[in-house]
Parts: C-alpha cells; structure tokens; sequence
C-alpha cells in the first residue's frame, strides 16, 4: 500500500484537529506510538513515507477508522479484496546471527550461550 500526498494532509489535519480535543502534545502522542517526536514530526510534514504499520496506530490512538480517513484506503476498500497488514516481533535468547525469509516463514539463527557449571 502506498500513501498520498493527500493522505499526508489528512494525516495533518486530523492530528491538529485531535490534539486540541484531546489535550496532548506532539511529544506525548509520539511517544504512544513508539516513535520519536522528530520521526512524528517528519511524517506529519511528508519528510518521510507513512506506512500501514504507523496509519493503523495512528488511528487507534485517535479513535479513527482508517478505511474512513485516509482516501487511498477508502478506494482500497471499495474495489478488490480486503488486505489486513500485520505485524509481529520476537525475542530471543541470545544473540541473532542471521535472519531470513523462506517462503511466508522468517527464520531467525541466533547463538544462545549454555553454563556448563
């Protein structure tokens, strides 16, 4: 999925309408979504490119349904299948070592040290 300048300006304009509502800075709204308020700062003024993963948030935050704000997901959502973006993490005990993708699989190899006492 790719955005638009005109989902850029959505994405603008929602946030200085919510935040007023809302009563939270820039600062603090970053630091809900996991980013810096530089990195907020840059996708509000389209110095760096929105992605599903930081939209979705977004509008949870806020409240929103995203197929209902953001234009290039309303013409997504009129024509053709529906396509959910998903994300995962993991920890693991030890240090990565290499990570790839088989097929719809990531394999992670990592080094995990054993006490031999």
């Amino acid at each position: 999925m790719e955005f638009t300048e005109q989902d850029r300006e959505v994405l603008y304009s929602t946030w200085m309408s919510k935040k007023s509502k809302m009563r939270i800075t820039q600062m603090e709204f970053a630091k809900k979504l996991g980013i810096s308020q530089l990195n907020f700062s840059q996708l509000l003024r389209g110095e760096q490119p929105l992605t599903m993963s930081f939209v979705s948030q977004f509008s949870r935050l806020l409240h929103l349904d995203p197929k209902l704000t953001f234009p290039s997901l309303k013409q997504a959502n009129d024509s053709g299948p529906k396509v959910v973006y998903l994300q995962s993490r993991m920890s693991v005990d030890g240090e990565i070592q290499n990570a790839y993708i088989e097929g719809n699989q990531i394999v992670v190899e990592y080094a995990h040290t054993i006490d031999q006492n």
